[in-house]
């Protein structure tokens, strides 16, 4: 149950970072908003396939 509920936060880390990303494009900033969307992927990558 922990390592799906693991998965399960790392996805929605994923799908976040997605979400602001395709957003902050059409935003004023679209730089910052990449740089935060990289920086959720990147979380989320790390937390699903880092050591456990």
């Amino acid at each position: 149950m922990d390592r799906a509920a693991a998965y399960a936060i790392s996805a929605l880390l994923l799908g976040g970072g997605i979400w602001i990303f395709v957003a902050g494009l059409s935003s004023t900033s679209p730089t910052l908003w990449t740089v935060v969307a990289l920086d959720h992927i990147l979380i989320g990558l790390i937390s699903a396939v880092g050591p456990s």
